[in-house]
């Protein structure tokens, strides 16, 4: 995969900020308003193109960063360039308004947003994926919290994937996602004393994954402590495949 340069637009009316590739027009970012962005802040651009393994359909995405910079944040927000229109828009957007959430939350000077170790970390054939992670700061806390964020985006129809999206029954889905990652979670020994009713089946215990080949990584947050840090499992999309719609598992595994 030819590595290519991403050409990223400042937009200057309300500090919303876009990344674009060299075949591509600007668009503005999704989610919460920037309004909510102190005043004073000063934002700039920049953009990094990597590559990302995938199937032959993949060479037409590339991976990027868009840089996020003001007043008390500076973050790298994963983007896509090339592809197809209705995919990278609908992705991109959505990682933007990832990140956006989070800046809007400054209230005060000692606050702080920055950026963690994010990635775009699947271009498929038919999925792409992205992480985000963000770490935050109010003023007077003990320690900064560490928050993730992960949007997955069929590119067949340029539109999210979400658990409804995923299960013939959402229910059911919740529930086998549960079973599978409490396993992997008692063979952890960073998980050591997890929370249990964490990991019920509801949800917004479950929202945070993205797409892999080998299986739907879920982030799951600090489920045993702060020092454990976030836990994450892989549950096989072959332990799945009781519950997921026709088709569905060879789009998130592509």
């Amino acid at each position: 995969m030819k590595k290519t340069a991403a050409v990223i637009v400042a937009l200057a009316s309300a500090a919303v900020l876009t990344a674009c590739g060299p075949d591509e027009s600007p668009t503005t970012g999704g989610g919460s308003s920037a309004s909510a962005t102190p005043a004073a802040s000063v934002t700039a651009t920049s953009a990094v193109s990597t590559t990302v393994a995938g199937s032959p359909r993949a060479e037409t995405f590339t991976a990027t960063t868009l840089h996020l910079e003001g007043a008390g944040y500076k973050i790298d927000v994963p983007q896509v360039s090339g592809g197809k229109v209705e995919a990278r828009t609908e992705f991109n957007e959505a990682m933007r308004a990832g990140a956006q959430e989070w800046i809007d939350r400054i209230n005060r000077p000692g606050d702080s947003v920055t950026g963690g170790e994010s990635q775009v970390v699947r271009i498929g054939s038919q999925v792409l994926s992205g992480h985000l992670i963000v770490v935050t700061y109010a003023e007077g806390a003990a320690h900064p919290n560490s928050n993730h964020f992960a949007h997955v985006t069929n590119i067949n129809t340029g539109k999210a994937i979400t658990l409804p999206d995923l299960f013939t029954d959402l229910q059911q889905g919740l529930n086998t996602l549960s079973t599978q990652a409490e396993a992997q979670v008692q063979q952890n020994p960073r998980a050591t004393g997890y929370s249990k009713s964490l990991l019920t089946p509801v949800a917004e215990h479950f929202q945070t994954w993205v797409a892999t080949p080998e299986g739907m990584r879920i982030y799951l947050g600090e489920i045993a402590s702060h020092a454990a840090g976030n836990i994450d499992v892989t549950v096989p999309w072959s332990a799945l495949d009781g519950v997921l719609k026709p088709g569905m598992r060879a789009v998130v595994s592509s």
